[in-house]
């Protein structure tokens, strides 16, 4: 369910505030149990907002245009390329998996360059374009498979690799649409949980960006159910917001955070008036909601005077 927040609140005859937030609640039926390991925005930093793991390393990669830019340059034979790594994700579960990340291509490689990879030295599970296709490599390519779905160029998708041990398969999602599954029994990962842009393999690394980054502990991520609600309001009282909540709500938490990856507040939204602290800066606020399953789904919001 998609929550449409807009408020005007005269504070004094000097100050307007302005706040547009949009959030999103989960579905709660029907949802597999998984965990989130971890969660990297990458709109200004490389914090992991969970709080469960370190910083990313990054060089030559700098923040814009809503993400992290990687300049299709391999790092490793050329100072100017750019460099992201994730460090080893906390928990990483081997048998049953899910990574997440929204990207965006400049142009299409001449030859198969990488989206992602899951594998610091042996990339045993990631994601890459075959020229305008997508394509699933498992176990540093023993199994490749392309897929028929184009990606068009300078837009948004959100790709999505899973594995599960029980089922035996491998599978990547586009958008939430299952656009390729690979049988194999066991994933030669050595324990490695590091993600990466680039394969030092054979020196290649994507053009492009990412954003919103997210690991999670179990193959099935639930389908958010997306429904516009009417007649949420929301108010400030002197430094505090008021959101008004008027449908059952199973317990979802709000999280805020401002760019550095500082915690600025944690408040569990309840039916009806829920009241939190804000500051009056300007500034960018990530606001994170996480349900009981822990789905969690982010929105960088403006609060500003």
């Amino acid at each position: 369910m998609i929550i449409h927040y807009f408020l005007t609140k005269q504070i004094n005859m000097k100050n307007i505030y302005f706040i547009s937030i949009a959030i999103v609640l989960f579905s709660f039926s029907n949802l597999n149990a998984q965990t989130l390991l971890a969660e990297y925005p990458l709109l200004s930093n490389g914090v992991d907002i969970s709080g469960n793991n370190t910083e990313m390393t990054i060089s030559k990669a700098p923040f814009q245009d809503g993400g992290i830019f990687s300049n299709g340059i391999y790092y490793g034979n050329d100072t100017t390329g750019s460099h992201i790594q994730s460090p080893q994700i906390v928990g990483f579960n081997f048998d049953d998996l899910t990574v997440k990340v929204d990207f965006l291509l400049e142009e299409y490689p001449e030859y198969s360059k990488p989206i992602i990879l899951i594998g610091s030295s042996w990339r045993w599970m990631s994601i890459w374009m075959d020229e305008d296709k997508i394509a699933l490599k498992v176990n540093n390519g023993s199994f490749y498979e392309i897929s028929d779905v184009v990606i068009s160029l300078n837009q948004w998708y959100t790709a999505s690799v899973s594995y599960n041990k029980s089922e035996a398969k491998a599978s990547l999602y586009v958008d939430d649409n299952l656009v390729l599954t690979i049988e194999v029994e066991e994933l030669n990962h050595h324990e490695d949980g590091r993600l990466g842009n680039s394969d030092g393999g054979i020196g290649n690394t994507y053009l492009g960006y990412w954003k919103s980054l997210r690991i999670y502990d179990g193959s099935s991520v639930g389908k958010i159910e997306e429904k516009i609600i009417e007649n949420i309001r929301i108010q400030q009282s002197g430094q505090q917001l008021q959101i008004d909540v008027p449908f059952e709500n199973a317990g979802t938490m709000l999280h805020m955070f401002d760019l550095s990856g500082r915690s600025i507040g944690d408040y569990k939204l309840k039916t009806g008036t829920n009241t939190f602290d804000v500051s009056r800066e300007n500034q960018m606020v990530l606001f994170v909601l996480d349900d009981q399953k822990g789905n969690r789904l982010t929105r960088k919001i403006y609060i500003g005077n």
